[in-house]
């Protein structure tokens, strides 16, 4: 895939769960996703898109930075207000095939979701 088709899908996902159509933003996901996050894990496509959704709805407010793309691969830099953790920024690497995110990397500070108890794999928000 080229990097304008990658940079398409990467971000129709954005902006599909910024919008809370987390429907539509799994929808994009490949069924054999994998994802390396600081915290938690996420062993299936579903895990991971029930904690898109759990976490995504408390993001008071998300904006973009910085995105880029080269082949079949994105990045996306953005700053999340998450209730009631304040400012998160987020990069997130994406690797695209078949028209699909098929892994994403995501790091950011964790601090704040280890504050709020949201590390685990018992947390009520599904913030995983």
């Amino acid at each position: 895939m080229d990097s304008h088709g990658t940079a398409a899908i990467v971000r129709a996902y954005y902006d599909s769960w910024t919008s809370r159509d987390f429907a539509r933003a799994v929808a994009l996901l490949d069924g054999r996703l994998t994802v390396e996050v600081p915290v938690n894990d996420y062993p299936t496509a579903e895990s991971f898109g029930a904690a898109l959704k759990a976490f995504g709805s408390m993001a008071a407010s998300v904006r973009l930075l910085a995105e880029m793309s080269a082949g079949n691969e994105a990045m996306l830099l953005y700053d999340m207000d998450v209730v009631p953790l304040g400012t998160l920024r987020v990069a997130e690497h994406f690797t695209v095939a078949g028209g699909r995110i098929t892994r994403i990397r995501q790091i950011h500070d964790t601090a704040a979701i280890r504050a709020a108890g949201l590390a685990g794999h018992d947390d009520p928000a599904g913030a995983r």
